[in-house]
């Protein structure tokens, strides 16, 4: 569990004592940093604060910086710990604005420095980050449950920017086309060898690490390559009882010879789960839901088994998996793949971080390796969704030989998982609502567009939890 808030010239400790019960429902010890009317508050035990030895620069963060071995010895003067916190701190101290340049890993933090602050938030996202303008100065947390109802204009801080009080910066950005005349064999070596090392820079140093294993195609490939690090590694997967949900990861759990366990759950169970979803990940989209449910019970499996979970979540965005995206051309392909990959802060990023840091698991997702999405970008579009229409194909041609063929071959329809759990919930949603229910006037009257019964189901859930106001921050994806 990771939270963090401050406030910025309000002077008012007692609101970022309540924004961090808030964050984590008072589950956690608090730690507050108050220096030059700037107050910096962390709850939970994988937040982190740090402070210069001289004193004159603090900071607070949430995340994990992946090439800190790496950067520590360049840090001068020495960093007054060993933590992702202190190396960013020092980082700071060296390279000013710069220092996020040099990160590589998820993350969100801000920085007193004497009367001047810096926030930052991580490329794509991955850490959440929401910031508010009150009469005074400024409010930030991790958590939109953090801001109280009387805070207004809360926004979003967006990813791959970093913010010093005065304006914002954009220091990342997506590359702007593919790569023309691109090497299949060329491509395909690179793809393997980054998946690879973004796989193993998220299991490799810590030990105690699962891998949520859905079935699909681009779970069975991290699984595939963790299982060749770490012998007998642990594997979840969660399943309506009675229906097909899991048996394509069971039985690829059995072929790698992994420590599998899968949930089934009922439907009484499912039902029951969702105010605390959408509570957890913010959202009422019928999509994002849907998928947390699934999530809700295999992240608490995990949670008292391994410390960090693994997930393939940004693999669908990045190579074209979902089925909407198969009749594109390729124009129209390049085009949606950017958005949908620039709204992962807001859609399965998001539900992912929410739900891990609920559980008190750190969520990892190798697929959004900043290097890897950088060369996903490069690949024309063909190597995404092919001329026959197979989704991931980059992916599938990259790992053919490391897992069998009723893995890599099986026809892109039976790669959705969680079926059964998508159709319970969908069927029960029928039986509450009318068609009359979904295009009455008060539902279309709603600030956002209501696109399926369940996700009415859902949005009257949010409604009890949310203000209105918070309606823009929540992300939509295609239904």
């Amino acid at each position: 569990m990771a939270a963090l808030a401050a406030s910025i010239n309000t002077g008012n400790q007692t609101l970022i004592k309540q924004m961090l019960k808030a964050a984590l429902n008072g589950k956690a010890k608090q730690e507050l940093i108050s220096k030059n009317g700037m107050i910096l508050g962390t709850v939970g035990d994988e937040a982190q604060t740090a402070e210069s030895k001289d004193g004159s620069l603090s900071i607070i963060f949430v995340g994990a910086i992946y090439n800190t071995d790496t950067l520590r010895p360049l840090v001068k003067p020495a960093p007054n710990g060993k933590s992702a916190a202190d190396i960013v701190l020092g980082l700071y101290r060296m390279k000013g604005v710069q220092c996020v340049h040099y990160l590589d890993g998820p993350f969100a933090f801000v920085i007193a420095d004497g009367d001047k602050f810096y926030a930052a938030r991580d490329p794509l996202g991955v850490k959440p980050l929401y910031f508010a303008k009150s009469d005074k100065g400024w409010l930030f947390s991790t958590d939109l449950k953090a801001f109280k109802d009387d805070v207004k204009n809360v926004t979003e801080f967006p990813p791959g920017c970093y913010f010093d009080g005065q304006s914002a910066r954009r220091y990342y950005k997506l590359p702007e086309a593919p790569v023309k005349n691109v090497n299949l064999n060329e491509a395909v070596d690179l793809i393997r060898t980054l998946v690879t090392e973004s796989v193993v820079k998220r299991i490799e140093p810590f030990g105690d690490v699962g891998i949520y294993l859905t079935g699909s195609v681009e779970s069975c490939i991290i699984a595939a390559l963790a299982a060749e690090k770490v012998k007998r590694i642990k594997t979840f997967s969660v399943g309506l009882e009675g229906s097909v949900d899991g048996n394509t990861a069971k039985r690829v759990a059995s072929w790698l010879n992994t420590d599998h366990t899968h949930v089934e759950i009922s439907q009484q169970e499912m039902l029951d789960c969702l105010p605390d979803v959408v509570a957890t990940i913010e959202s009422f989209d019928a999509n994002l839901v849907r998928q947390g449910v699934a999530d809700f019970f295999a992240v608490r499996a995990a949670a008292g088994k391994v410390k960090s979970l693994v997930s393939a979540d940004g693999a669908n965005e990045l190579f074209g998996g979902y089925a909407y995206l198969r009749p594109m051309f390729s124009e129209k392909l390049t085009s949606e793949i950017r958005l949908i990959t620039e709204n992962l802060h807001k859609t399965n990023l998001h539900r992912w971080e929410r739900m891990t840091t609920a559980a008190g698991v750190e969520g990892r997702m190798p697929y959004v390796d900043r290097k890897l999405v950088h060369a996903a970008f490069h690949l024309p579009a063909n190597m995404k969704i092919n001329e026959e229409g197979r989704s991931k194909w980059i992916l599938r041609r990259t790992f053919s030989t490391l897992l069998p063929a009723w893995v890599i071959d099986r026809p892109d329809n039976d790669d959705t998982h969680h079926q059964g759990i998508i159709t319970a919930l969908e069927e029960y949603a029928a039986t509450v609502f009318t068609d009359d229910d979904l295009s009455a006037d008060a539902v279309k009257s709603e600030p956002i567009s209501i696109r399926t019964k369940d996700e009415l189901l859902y949005y009257q859930i949010w409604s009890t939890k949310f203000p209105a106001e918070y309606v823009h921050l929540v992300g939509r994806t295609q239904i």
